[in-house]
């Protein structure tokens, strides 16, 4: 209905928990705040719910930690429609903590109920002593769907799954955890050489789908198809708006932060820029040099934008600013230290691996290919995958905006925030270099059953610009002058 339409606001259809022995709660009239987390980082979504109790559920429900959780919920879409399934939030979770217990009043407490996916239990406890055969991709699939070992998930509950080579690997799995092993199959899985990042996989669980196993590249392509602005809305100007519209109510930028632009000297010493792997072959008793160069990597693939987000090919230079003697030019200057170019100094990382051939068959020629392939470092993947991830660190954007449901990790978002900088004599304050367009990493839906009305922050992250660095020419810097 209209005049249930409001910014943020939230169709709300369960928030019940159930003991081990069939006794159900709905907590929507207990709870002020609920919050759901989903990361491209964590295999498994998660959530916190605060409780207001005046019957101390704790004891005449006989919490123990073991309880199951319905949240269902959706957005508001149009002008006063509901979301359809896909773009809600239905998922059981299961209790894993209760923490922050307070007493308010005589009769009142307050405490947080920590949830997660119920199958994070098994992930940590489920252990494998087996021979694994077939693509990283294949292996997954099977861990992820056994019913006994594994994960037990639903194909129904695969959102994406890419396909990695090579497809014949194989792998003991030496009594790990179905959680680790997951970890290691996801640092070590390729999808090609014409990639961004040959080992840029993410294994990540989503609120409003199932499990996914994409790559960075994948990421890159998959845009939402809604612009969010720091434009001020009126509500007074809402009235039959959807919701929805480029100017509507819940596509307003409501905060923004930027807690990190860059940090150059962490991303020197962990390989963001240029590393060097030495690899050594026990059979032919020879040692190779593998080298990472990120500006190599970024002129393949796929990308948020397209360039490094730093100075590439050109040697560092420390200048010295002389005193200003005239306030109407720019002081001079003198170089006094050059170094290697950033993506060129390869000894800021240096790693070392040994190659064995035929792992898993007894050839008897040094040259014959393998019958299934192990944990082989024959090329930069694994550099490619440190620098992705430290990239990744880089630039971090903040967001709050009111609750989506329809929002997921791993995908490309435009954010039209203001520059801050003034304009002036006409000049323009558009930024050439940033498109706008970032890549969500991480998403919080926090929302208050009372009000039935949420936001949505996401973290997200700068991963290239639109053009090098060198090429940008800013307003009233490209003719030497200062503003």
């Amino acid at each position: 209905m209209a005049e249930d339409k409001q910014q943020g606001g939230l169709n709300i259809e369960s928030i019940t928990i159930v003991n081990q022995y069939g006794d159900v709660i709905d907590l929507t009239m207990v709870s002020p705040n609920v919050r759901l987390y989903e990361s491209i980082y964590n295999k498994f979504i998660t959530g916190e719910i605060a409780v207001v109790d005046g019957l101390n559920i704790l004891k005449n429900f006989r919490f123990t930690g073991q309880e199951s959780v319905r949240i269902s919920i959706s957005q508001q879409e149009g002008v006063g429609e509901k979301a359809t399934a896909a773009d809600s939030i239905d998922k059981t979770f299961r209790v894993y903590s209760v923490t922050d217990l307070q007493r308010v009043k005589s009769s009142t407490q307050t405490y947080i109920i920590k949830i997660c996916d119920p199958r994070m239990f098994r992930a940590r406890r489920h252990r494998i002593s087996q021979t694994l055969r077939g693509s990283y991709t294949n292996m997954l699939v099977g861990l992820v769907t056994d019913e006994k070992h594994g994960l037990n998930v639903p194909k129904t509950d695969i959102d994406l799954w890419e396909e990695t080579i090579p497809d014949k690997m194989q792998f003991i799995a030496p009594n790990w955890t179905v959680a680790k092993i997951i970890d290691h199959f996801t640092s070590q899985a390729s999808i090609g050489k014409d990639t961004h990042t040959k080992n840029g996989m993410f294994f990540y669980q989503t609120l409003n789908g199932g499990f996914r196993f994409a790559s960075i590249d994948t990421m890159a392509t998959q845009e939402f198809p809604l612009v969010f602005s720091y434009i001020p809305r009126s509500a007074d100007s809402q009235d039959g708006v959807d919701l929805n519209a480029p100017q509507g109510q819940n596509t307003q930028i409501l905060q923004y932060s930027k807690p990190q632009m860059f940090d150059t000297l962490r991303g020197t010493v962990g390989g963001a820029y240029a590393s060097l792997m030495k690899s050594y072959d026990p059979l032919r008793k020879l040692e190779g040099d593998i080298t990472f160069d990120l500006e190599e990597s970024h002129a393949k693939g796929e990308h948020v934008s397209g360039h490094p987000m730093v100075m590439t090919g050109e040697n560092e230079v420390t200048y010295r600013a002389n005193t200003m003697t005239d306030p109407n030019e720019s002081p001079s200057y003198d170089e006094i230290d050059v170094d290697l170019p950033i993506n060129e100094a390869y000894e800021s990382v240096v790693l070392y691996t040994n190659t064995p051939n035929h792992d898993f068959d007894n050839s008897d020629s040094v040259g014959a290919e393998d019958t299934f392939v192990g944990d082989v470092f024959k090329d930069n993947a694994s550099l490619e995958r440190r620098a992705l991830m430290e990239n990744l660190q880089q630039h971090r954007i903040m967001v709050t905006i009111p609750v989506r449901t329809d929002l997921s990790v791993g995908t490309v978002v435009k954010l039209g925030l203001p520059s801050a900088e003034s304009q002036h004599d006409g000049a323009s304050t558009k930024d050439t270099l940033n498109d706008d367009r970032y890549l969500i990493i991480e998403h919080c839906v926090d929302f208050n059953p009372l009000t039935k009305k949420g936001v949505s922050t996401i973290e997200c992250v700068k991963q290239s610009y639109t053009k090098k660095v060198k090429d940008h020419k800013p307003s009233g810097l490209d003719q030497g002058t200062t503003t």
